[in-house]
C-alpha cells in the first residue's frame, strides 16, 4: 500500500482557490464510497490549506472505464461498499473502476489514484477536472511533506503550533467516520510526535507566532491608526465558535484583550462563552455589539459571509475587521466602506515574519530522521500478514504432532517426546529442503542461500557438510 498526499495550500495556489476546493463536507466518506479500492482517507482543513491523505494499493487495475470516469459519475455504483467498510478496504470496486491486484506499474497507479481523487473533488465542488489543481506526492515525498506540515514548516507562519491540533482533529474525524486506515493512523501519530520533537529541540515554537497572532498584530496597528482604543482596552466581537475561534480567544488574552464577546448564528455562543469566561451576543444584540466594537474578528469560515455590506454600512465607524476565515466571512464590498479597516488572510500572508534559517534547518533534519524511522516501521509492518501466516502454519503443525502423542497415565516418556520433536523438525524443514534441491537444479543456488541466511540467519554453502547421527538420519529419511 502507498500513502498519497494531495493538497491545495498557500504555497502553490491563491487562498480563494484553496477556499473553493475546501467547501466539501464529509469528503473522506465520499472518497471511500466513490473509490472503493482505497483503504483509508483523511482530510485536513486549515485557514490556508486543504490536504487529502489517502491509503491506496501500490498497483491498480483498470477495466474499460477508468477510475476517474467512475468518480466523475459522482458516487459508487449500486451495491458498492459504504465508506470504511470491510468490503471497501478489501479492494472491491465498481465495474470499470480501478481495483487492486494487477500488473499496472506503480508510477501509473499513483497517477491513477491522483486522477481519481481529483475527479471526486471536482464533482463535489461542481468544477471541471481541469479546474481542480492539487499538488500530488506519494510514498516518501508524501511522508516528508506530512511530517514537515505537522511541524509547522509548511505553514503560512513557519513554526506555528495550531497545525498540530488541526491534524489531531482530522485524525479523530476520520476515526469517527471509519475512514482511518492503520497506515494513515500510524503516519499521523508519528507526524504528531515529530511536531513535538521539533517544538522541543528548536526555537521555532517558542515565539508563539501563528496566523492569529500575526493577524492581531495587524489589527492592533490598525486600531492605533484609526485612533481607536488599544487592543488591551478594545471592545472585541468574535464571530464563530469553532476550534479557530478558541485559538483566537487564547491569542486575544495573550495580547491583553479582556473585553471580548462572541457571536454565532448556530446559537452556540453562550456555551462557547461560558467555557472561556467571555461575554456573548445573541442575534438581537448583534447590531448594538457591532456599534460598540472597536475590533471584529471573524473565523467562522462556512462559505457564506456573515458580515455583509448592508450590515456593516449601518455600523458606527471607525471599525477594524479581521477576517481569518479561508472561506471569507466578510463580503468583499465591505473593504470599500469609509471608516472600515479590513484585514484578510492575504494581508496576514504578506505580513508573516521570516523564520530563522538555522532553526528551520534543524527542524528539517529532525523531520528527515523521523520519516526514516517511520518508513522502517512501515516496512516491518508490511510483513505482518506473512508473520501471522507463518505462526499459524507452525501452530497447525505443532497441534497435529501433539495429537499424535499417546500419554500413559497422563505422562509422556522422554523417548516419545524426543521422537515427536524430531518428527516436528523434519516436517518444518521438508518444504525448504525440496525448494533447495529445485534451486540447485535450476542454477539458483546463490539466491536460495541468500534467502536462507536472511530468514534463518544460517551461513551455508553447497560444499558444507552436515554431520548427523544414524538415528537422526533415519528420522529425516523417513520424513523426507
Amino acid at each position: 500500500m502507498t500513502i498519497h498526499l494531495l493538497s491545495a495550500d498557500h504555497r502553490y495556489q491563491s487562498l480563494d482557490e484553496v477556499a473553493r476546493l475546501s467547501r466539501v463536507d464529509n469528503l473522506g466518506p465520499k472518497l471511500m464510497r466513490a473509490l472503493p479500492y482505497l483503504r483509508g482517507a483523511v482530510v485536513v482543513r486549515t485557514c490556508n490549506r486543504l490536504a487529502i491523505l489517502v491509503d491506496a494499493p501500490s498497483r491498480l487495475a483498470s477495466s474499460g472505464q477508468s477510475g476517474s470516469d467512475a468518480a466523475r459519475a459522482g458516487s459508487a455504483c449500486p451495491g458498492s461498499a459504504c465508506a470504511g467498510s470491510d468490503a471497501a478496504r478489501a479492494g472491491s470496486a465498481c465495474p470499470g473502476s480501478a481495483v487492486s491486484g494487477s500488473d499496472v506499474a506503480p508510477v501509473d497507479a499513483a497517477r491513477a489514484v491522483a486522477d481519481d481523487v481529483r475527479a471526486v473533488l471536482a464533482h463535489c465542488v461542481e468544477l471541471s477536472l481541469e479546474q481542480v489543481h492539487l499538488r500530488h506526492l506519494a510514498g516518501h515525498q508524501a511522508h516528508l511533506d506530512l511530517f514537515a506540515t505537522a511541524a509547522g514548516l509548511e505553514s503560512m507562519v513557519v513554526g506555528e503550533r495550531e497545525i498540530a491540533g488541526q491534524l489531531r482533529r482530522a485524525f479523530h474525524a476520520a476515526w469517527e467516520e471509519d475512514t482511518l486506515s492503520c497506515d494513515l493512523g500510524r503516519a499521523l501519530e508519528h507526524a504528531s510526535r515529530t511536531s513535538r520533537l521539533v517544538a522541543t529541540h528548536t526555537g521555532l515554537a517558542s515565539s508563539g507566532r501563528s496566523v492569529v497572532a500575526v493577524g492581531l498584530d495587524l489589527a492592533a496597528q490598525a486600531l492605533r491608526d484609526a485612533k481607536l482604543r488599544p487592543l488591551k482596552e478594545a471592545q472585541v466581537v468574535l464571530v464563530g465558535t469553532g476550534a479557530y475561534a478558541g485559538a483566537t480567544v487564547t491569542a486575544l488574552r495573550e495580547s491583553g484583550a479582556t473585553n471580548v464577546r462572541v457571536y454565532s448564528r448556530s446559537e452556540r455562543a453562550q456555551l462557547f462563552a461560558q467555557g472561556r469566561g467571555i461575554g456573548w451576543v445573541d442575534k438581537a444584540g448583534l447590531a448594538q455589539a457591532l456599534d460598540e466594537a472597536d475590533l471584529v474578528v471573524t473565523c467562522r469560515g462556512l462559505g457564506s459571509p456573515v458580515l455583509t455590506r448592508e450590515i456593516v454600512q449601518r455600523v458606527k465607524t471607525p471599525l477594524v475587521i479581521l477576517d481569518l476565515a479561508l472561506q471569507r466571512d466578510v463580503e468583499a464590498a465591505v473593504a470599500d466602506l469609509a471608516g472600515i479597516s479590513y484585514i484578510d488572510l492575504l494581508s496576514v500572508q504578506r505580513a508573516v515574519p521570516q523564520a530563522h534559517g538555522e532553526q528551520v534547518r534543524a527542524a528539517r533534519e529532525i523531520v528527515a530522521r523521523e520519516v526514516e524511522v517511520f518508513e522502517r516501521s512501515l516496512g516491518a509492518r508490511s510483513m505482518d500478514p506473512v508473520v501471522r501466516r507463518l505462526r499459524d502454519h507452525v501452530d497447525e503443525v505443532v497441534g497435529e504432532e501433539i495429537s499424535r502423542l499417546r500419554p500413559v497415565d497422563g505422562c509422556i516418556s522422554a523417548d516419545d517426546a524426543t521422537r515427536a520433536l524430531r518428527h516436528l523438525a523434519a516436517r518444518l524443514i521438508h518444504n525448504p529442503t525440496v525448494m533447495a534441491r529445485k534451486a540447485g537444479e535450476s542454477g539458483q543456488q546463490d539466491a536460495y542461500l541468500e534467502a536462507l541466511q536472511l530468514v534463518l540467519g544460517m551461513d551455508a554453502s553447497p560444499s558444507d557438510t552436515l554431520t548427523v547421527s544414524n538415528k537422526e538420519r533415519n528420522v529425516f529419511t523417513c520424513a523426507l
